[in-house]
This record gives structure tokens, C-alpha cells and sequence, in this order.
């Protein structure tokens, strides 16, 4: 468990930092959006929803790019 803390302090400089941010990132983002959607009522279609989520989860990547980098 210290391990992965040590590496989540410096996540630039070590790839398990930067896959645990960037897993952060996207569980963030498909439960930011996803949750609404599974709980509101509303009649989209599943397809819809999945893009939502999808486009959601890709945001969130390429925010974690910008983030790191």
C-alpha cells in the first residue's frame, strides 16, 4: 500500500502513478455521468447513454494527458 501512495506523489516520474490518475480520471467521469443517468428517469436510448459515458470517459482522458503532462 506505500508503494502505490510513493507512487501516486509523483505519478510523472513512474507509469503505475499515471495509470492509477488516469483510472481516477475515467471512474470519475463514468460515474459523474453515468449515475445521473442510470437514476434520472428519462426515456434515451441505451445507445445514447453509452455515448454520453463514452464521450465523458474520453474528456476525462484527455484531461488526464494535460493533467500529467
Amino acid at each position: 500500500m506505500t508503494y502505490i501512495i510513493e507512487s501516486m506523489n509523483l505519478p510523472v516520474d513512474n507509469f503505475l502513478g499515471m495509470f492509477l490518475y488516469l483510472l481516477l480520471f475515467m471512474a470519475g467521469a463514468g460515474l459523474l455521468i453515468g449515475l445521473p443517468l442510470h437514476f434520472i428517469p428519462n426515456r434515451l436510448p441505451y445507445e445514447v447513454k453509452s455515448a454520453l459515458v463514452g464521450m465523458a470517459v474520453f474528456l476525462s482522458m484527455y484531461l488526464w494527458w494535460i493533467f500529467i503532462f
